[in-house]
């Protein structure tokens, strides 16, 4: 209880507070422009966390997250431009209710539906922290390092269609990871005499550079055509209880969906909004509606999209595996704090879990507040001429890492990781698996080097221990399953 208390009194100064609104804000501005997505964002503020404590820091995020995925509905639903991938399916019937003069309900409607899909996945991801908690005392140096494989292995496998590029992705976030001095001899590595190598690549850097101008170089490249904001009559702003009575069956359904999906790593919101909004379709007594303008229709994705926030950071916490990109950051922010993500996390810090748990209800519902008290302030955000993101985007991405400790080295490495990964994503190579090495190699160095130490260099401590070993599976299988996976796909079109 003592835990739980001490959680619940840091979300409550006025500080936290503000830092989550701070978070809400710019999350929904971003949400609500095309291109700028929730993991832009977030690797866009990492550095406004770095002078923050642990807490607060994951805390602002978190307002961010929410408010991005839940603002993406604005130009969704007003131009059928999802504003991140998360809103889809949002597109379907959001556009044609706006289209038939009921734009507002569908706004308010998103709204609502999101602040359920997060409550409920917050609620997961509160009942399972007991379970987590007792499962935290089995782990020890070898089960940390099977654990940072498997991780490794589950992402690459599942992070693209190719999967020696995601393999290949990853062994060079390792790399990445191991340049610098070796804090436990000294010796200098791949540093190649150069005086900034020696403390290494910053994992923030690369992060702004790879999430922020990577994207932005890609929206330029695509010379995307966005439509500018026109005159709209949003009308009545929110459903009657009665209709959201009436849809509890697909509240239900939708939330449950997005909290599973959001548990599976590579799968994504993306996944769950159209698969909630398929479900919606079967249960719904009038499915040939759908795709008309039906409030239903929109209702489901926008549940299952935030309820995979809470899903997402199950793994995330417990097992710092990332089940989508936008974790990532939050991940990285985590590590940058000191705060090792991993089952012990729940026994060594658990009022750490409680006070993000309780940050999540408040991001959630402040979202919720904001976004529905401010539609008509929020889709101004989409007066922003198009052409102007891209450079916008660059140009706070080079700022942002050159404030981390104002070295322009940092910027430089934001720059470099920002073209390496245009580079890269333009022929095919997932940028996820990279990050996670670069976020798991020390990790799995400092376990396996500890392992060895107490076993005096008996490796067969990986595959004895029964834990270690089914983690190894777990990321064999998965890279077994993914290579029978795309010799079908490649069988089929060779038929």
């Amino acid at each position: 209880m003592e835990p739980l208390l001490q959680g619940l009194a840091f979300v409550l100064q006025p500080t936290t507070l503000l830092w989550i609104v701070v978070g809400d804000i710019v999350g929904i501005f971003i949400g609500a422009l095309p291109g700028l997505t929730a993991t832009m964002g977030l690797a866009l503020f990492l550095p406004v966390t770095i002078h923050l404590d642990s807490l607060t820091a994951i805390s602002l995020l978190l307002g961010l997250y929410f408010g991005a995925v839940t603002g993406a509905s604005i130009p969704a639903v007003l131009f059928g431009i999802p504003g991140n991938p998360n809103a889809i399916a949002t597109v379907f019937d959001g556009l044609p209710m706006a289209r038939k003069g009921q734009a507002g309900i569908a706004l308010g409607g998103a709204v609502i539906a999101s602040f359920i899909g997060g409550l409920i996945s917050t609620a997961a991801l509160l009942a399972a922290s007991p379970a987590l908690a007792r499962f935290s005392l089995l782990f020890g140096p070898a089960e940390y390092f099977s654990l940072a494989v498997a991780s490794l292995t589950i992402i690459a496998s599942v992070s693209g269609s190719s999967l020696l590029k995601g393999v290949v992705m990853g062994a060079m976030g390792v790399l990445l990871a191991t340049v610098g001095i070796d804090t436990m001899t000294g010796v200098r590595r791949f540093t190649f005499d150069n005086p900034f190598l020696a403390s290494g690549i910053g994992l923030v850097p690369v992060l702004i550079g790879m999430f922020g101008i990577t994207q932005a170089l890609d929206d330029a490249a695509r010379s995307r055509d966005l439509h500018q904001i026109v005159t709209q009559q949003l009308g009545r702003l929110f459903p009657s209880l009665r209709q959201l009575l009436g849809m509890w069956r697909i509240i239900l359904e939708s939330s449950w969906i997005g909290t599973f999906i959001g548990l599976l790593p590579g799968a994504g919101a993306s996944v769950a909004v159209v698969l909630a909004y398929e479900r919606a379709k079967q249960i719904s007594p009038r499915p040939e509606e759908f795709g008309t303008g039906r409030l239903e229709g929109v209702i489901a994705p926008e549940v299952a999209n935030n309820a995979c926030i809470g899903g997402g950071l199950i793994p995330t916490f417990t097992l710092a595996l990332p089940a989508e990109a936008a974790a990532v950051p939050i991940l990285a922010a985590m590590v940058i704090h000191g705060v090792t993500p991993g089952p012990l996390l729940f026994t060594s810090q658990p009022h750490f879990i409680y006070a993000i748990i309780f940050a999540m209800i408040v991001a959630n519902l402040t979202t919720c507040i904001f976004q529905l008290g401010g539609i008509r302030v929020f889709i101004k955000a989409l007066s922003v001429p198009p052409a102007l993101m891209p450079p916008l985007v660059i140009l706070l991405s080079v700022l942002g890492a050159y404030a981390l400790n104002g070295w322009m080295y940092d910027a430089v490495v934001a720059v470099a990781a920002g073209i390496l990964g245009f580079v890269l994503k333009r022929a095919g190579y997932p940028l996820i698996p990279l990050i996670l090495g670069l976020v798991l190699g020390p990790m799995m160095e400092s376990e396996f080097r500890r392992m060895m130490i107490i076993t005096g260099g008996d490796m067969t401590v990986f595959v004895t221990r029964p834990l270690s070993l089914l983690l190894l599976v777990a990321g064999v299988g998965s890279l077994i399953r993914q290579l029978v996976h795309q010799r079908r796909l490649a069988q089929k079109g060779a038929v």
